[in-house]
């Protein structure tokens, strides 16, 4: 049985909804990154979801350092061994390029790709 911990009936449902997405809005201070923590160790562990099919978008990128840290931190303290690598775990804009990355690779050769990548880190 999952612990759900201290947290509210809003924050209960966000954790252990299982069907299509989840938006988590809320203001400063309020556990969003706790629960976006405790959902992604829910969907794993419960449910049995491979990390690669999980998508946890931020737009800042500290928050995202943060979430990769906590769910990384508490899997350890679970002794749950998963590749947080494998989860797409990130802004908005690195998982999209991740994305595009993934897609290049799939219908490009590798002479193309390096073309293509190498004119989009001179924009940047």
């Amino acid at each position: 049985m999952f612990d759900f911990g201290n947290v509210n009936e809003g924050q209960c449902l966000a954790i252990s909804t299982v069907d299509g997405p989840v938006l988590i809005t809320a203001g400063p201070g309020t556990g969003k990154t706790y629960t976006l923590v405790q959902r992604a160790i829910y969907l794993i562990e419960e449910c049995g979801v491979k990390p690669e099919n999980i998508f946890i978008a931020t737009f800042a990128e500290k928050a995202a350092k943060e979430l990769l840290t906590r769910i990384t931190n508490e899997f350890s303290d679970r002794n749950i061994s998963v590749n947080v690598n494998e989860m797409y775990l990130g802004t908005f804009h690195s998982l999209c390029l991740r994305i595009i990355i993934a897609i290049l690779k799939i219908i490009t050769s590798d002479q193309q790709q390096k073309t293509i990548l190498c004119n989009q880190k001179a924009r940047l």
